[in-house]
């Protein structure tokens, strides 16, 4: 990718991850705004998509006319709330005429941080619930165990009894098992996904301006949060520590 770019990944929670992304030149021009938007979107489809412009033009006349909620993630650096996103105010793109690539860049990682995130799905409902950021995630809608693979989160053995193991492990294998089934039986997908639970692994973007990560890590560091979200928590504060800084407080 030319403009969009991983910066650095942390493993969290035995097989998930962090993904710190710099989205800072996502907004430069025609070409940017397209790689952004389909980068974000194929997340839904797990795997990239053949045609970024033909996706990225599919998606713009979704929702009533309205661009898709990959659009949030083309953003100003100047106006970084997700209400100034491009889904929401397609009139903020700017100009390269007005700001050069450098200032675009160093006022957007000022303002804006974006990250990839894998995580059981109890914790992506908890994320979600965080409602000023821009979200995409997985969808077994679009995609099967194929072409993403069935994973499923369990806690640290050393923290159960072997009785606690075996009924995680009785639990995933019949999940997959029904799952599995049903596909065979050409039921879609979108339906053969009520049989899995929440421990299954789900990978979502995540964007958020100052405030709202300001916010964010006031309430998930907190000693109260579930001791898996703040593991995902400190992970991203640590990585935008190193990254940065000004979104780190």
């Amino acid at each position: 990718m030319q403009y969009i770019k991983m910066v650095t990944e942390q493993e969290i929670l035995q097989s998930g991850f962090v993904q710190l992304w710099d989205f800072s030149l996502a907004n430069l021009n025609e070409e940017s705004r397209i790689e952004a938007v389909a980068t974000v979107a194929s997340i839904c489809y797990g795997k990239p998509p053949k045609d970024a412009k033909k996706l990225v033009k599919r998606l713009s006349t979704e929702s009533g006319g309205l661009p898709s909620s990959a659009f949030e993630f083309v953003r100003s650096g100047r106006t970084p709330g997700i209400e100034d996103s491009f889904r929401n105010n397609r009139e903020q793109t700017q100009s390269t005429g007005e700001l050069s690539r450098q200032e675009i860049s160093q006022e957007h990682l000022s303002n804006i941080a974006t990250f990839k995130i894998k995580v059981p799905i109890f914790i992506a409902r908890q994320l979600t619930r965080h409602r000023t950021f821009s979200y995409q995630e997985l969808s077994r809608r679009y995609t099967d165990d194929e072409r993403v693979p069935l994973e499923f989160w369990a806690p640290s053995q050393h923290e159960l009894s072997p009785a606690a193991v075996s009924l995680f492990e009785l639990a995933y294998l019949v999940q997959t098992k029904i799952y599995k089934s049903l596909r065979k039986l050409d039921v879609r997908s979108e339906v053969a996904r009520a049989v899995l639970g929440t421990g299954l692994y789900t990978e979502l973007w995540m964007m958020g301006d100052s405030r709202a990560w300001q916010n964010y890590f006031k309430l998930r560091l907190d000693p109260h949060t579930q001791r898996e979200h703040r593991e995902l928590a400190k992970a991203m504060k640590d990585l935008l520590s190193e990254h940065q800084p000004q979104l780190s407080i």
